[in-house]
């Protein structure tokens, strides 16, 4: 049977392993959870609804469960309460997996026969842990006598806190997650009375449900209860509470969990899952700019690239705004024997000092207002790789100093922290200043600038090289055409010799924004360049200096932005500059706008 809604046929390595039927009709859920759960360790089925799920379990037994609770038709609830009907598979311990909050469906689940829950998004950590808890937990009450010492070393070995009491409320078991979410050693808890690492209002909890006849079935503690240490503090929890038979003696067990530890893990992995995310768009762009990085008049900067991608130094990018220096970085990244490992990348000019600080070397919780969580910083998550420094000229004096330092010795702490940290870290830094002129005027440490100019890199801006406009026109043409579904197949030959006879002080990236907004203007399959460059005729352009065109090009941007240099929409974003460097270049030019 392939792999699918009806799940998959089972090889004979497979019968070795525990097989999971993970139950989910999300696609990225399910691409997830394989990727995570398959392996040697578990076998995995998959069911892209309840019904295919119930069909399944039919021809192939498996031995946990994974249950979304929200898909079409036959919800995990009514899918839940048929499994538990059949006595053929009311034993299946069930997972359910929900984004749900509401303490109504957690409860809800528990009562139809579910074991315990796991939360959306998913947490790698927790997923395996659950899975790997409650498949043991069941093979255990199958054969509880003679496996006593291999559930000791999966309960010791599990991430949440798990205390067994016996049919006093005595301590009988006190696991290392117990030990330190209670800050007691087991030694000490053990044949205690649970009181007291138990708020009163969850002793009552537990002791209700101690006094139920039977063996009653598992029940989730909300939030809203709290555990005590055992240097008196109390803190917030959230568990479930379950019974099991051992040895002719009942033995209740709590699982629990500090939910500000939870949430701070979740805050982490937010930033991790933030940082993927990022890496994704680094990777795509640096795909997208192979091209770019490819054009004839680069020839000597890609030759330079190749010299000194293979060796550890560090690089200095040098040129104007939208020359294409980031794209040299990837270049030098991708080709050096660190490619495997991350680009991270800062632009010094884009936050402020204080928050540049935190980015580079990161934080410990509590180091200030707002760090509710620990962060590592862009040297820690470029271990092993690159950090590409963009506009380093911005660097305040006194962070350059600790920059100086990290480059020296590969050593720093985390801000609030005292633990010295090393890294393995290649610099490749970005600017549009002459650093060389900054330093001798005191604005950038000499030393620094020493150690980021090993191997100098200056990129020749688009005027310089008006051959690569006409190949650049044709890349980023065929980009945005597809990107807009725009069939253009042709730009004429006139509109070309604008282009090119246009002296470009955005460079390429102003070069790219034309070309797009190009495309989205044109209607037929002849590029059209609508009234940007109508003013910019031959006979002008052959007239004007260098300084009236690019004057009379800033002032045409600004009067259609209303004089709007920065934000959306504004004169900075339509020549494909940044604000900063736009309102340079109007000083320069003494461009002020009239009363």
């Amino acid at each position: 049977m392939a792999q699918g809604s009806r799940g998959r046929a089972m090889s004979p390595a497979d019968t070795d392993r525990p097989l999971i039927l993970v139950v989910e009709d999300v696609p990225a859920n399910l691409s997830i959870l394989l990727d995570l759960l398959s392996g040697d360790r578990f076998a995995v089925s998959v069911a892209e609804d309840g019904e295919s799920a119930l069909e399944q379990v039919n021809y192939v037994r498996p031995d946990i469960i994974l249950l979304d609770v929200m898909m079409p038709r036959l919800d995990g609830f009514a899918t839940c309460r048929q499994l538990k009907a059949n006595p053929a598979t009311r034993d299946i311990p069930i997972i359910f997996m929900t984004g749900l909050t509401d303490t109504v469906d957690k409860v809800r689940g528990l009562e139809l026969g579910a074991v315990d829950y796991i939360t959306k998004p998913f947490q790698h950590e927790e997923v395996l842990a659950r899975v790997s808890i409650h498949l043991e937990l069941k093979q255990l009450r199958q054969r509880l006598q003679e496996s006593e010492e291999r559930l000791s070393r999966i309960i010791e070995s599990a991430m949440d806190a798990i205390v067994a009491l016996d049919h006093e409320g005595r301590v009988t078991l006190f696991n290392r997650a117990a030990e330190r979410v209670f800050r007691c050693p087991a030694s000490a808890a053990v044949g205690r009375f649970c009181k007291q690492f138990l708020a009163a209002r969850l002793c009552r909890v537990l002791g209700d449900y101690m006094r139920c006849d039977g063996r009653p079935a598992p029940i989730w503690v909300p939030e809203g209860h709290s555990a005590v240490r055992a240097d008196g503090e109390a803190f917030r929890i959230e568990a479930s509470l379950s019974c099991a038979e051992a040895g002719g003696q009942t033995i209740y067990i709590l699982i629990l969990r500090d939910i500000e530890e939870r949430r701070q893990a979740e805050a982490e992995v937010g930033q991790l899952r933030g940082l993927n995310r990022y890496l994704q768009e680094e990777l795509l762009e640096a795909q997208a700019g192979e091209e770019l990085v490819g054009a004839a008049g680069l020839h000597h900067v890609l030759e330079q690239v190749r010299q000194v991608a293979g060796t550890d130094a560090s690089v200095l990018v040098s040129g104007e705004t939208g020359t294409g220096k980031e794209l040299i970085a990837q270049a030098i990244h991708r080709k050096s024997a660190r490619g495997n490992k991350p680009l991270v990348k800062l632009n010094c000019a884009a936050l402020p000092a204080n928050l540049i600080e935190s980015e580079l070397f990161g934080h410990e919780k509590g180091a200030f207002t707002g760090a509710v969580a620990r962060k590592a910083g862009r040297f820690e998550l470029a271990d092993g790789g690159t950090l590409f420094l963009d506009e380093i000229g911005e660097l305040a004096l006194d962070l350059q100093a600790k920059l100086l330092r990290v480059l020296q010795d590969g050593e720093f702490e985390r801000l609030g922290g005292t633990r010295t940290q090393k890294v393995d870290v290649r610099i490749i830094a970005a600017t549009n200043r002459s650093l060389a002129e900054e330093a001798a005027a005191g604005r950038f440490r000499a030393d620094l600038y020493y150690r980021l100019n090993v191997f100098p890199i200056a990129l020749p801006p688009l005027r310089e090289r008006t051959g690569d406009i006409a190949p650049l026109v044709a890349y980023f043409v065929r980009r945005y055409a597809a990107k807009y579904g725009k069939h253009i197949d042709a730009v004429p030959e006139a509109r070309l010799g604008v282009l090119q006879g246009y002296r470009w002080p955005g460079n390429v990236r102003e070069l790219q924004h034309v070309i797009e907004r190009a495309v989205i203007l044109t209607q037929g399959s002849q590029l059209a360049l609508g009234d940007w460059f109508r003013d910019v005729t031959p006979t002008a352009r052959d007239a004007l200096t260098l300084e009236d065109a690019e004057r009379a090009h800033i002032l045409k941007a600004l009067e259609q932005t209303g004089w709007r240099v920065s934000g959306k929409a504004g004169a900075a974003e339509r020549l494909g500059l940044r604000p900063t460097t736009l309102e340079s270049r109007m000083k320069r030019l003494a461009i002020t706008r009239k009363a």
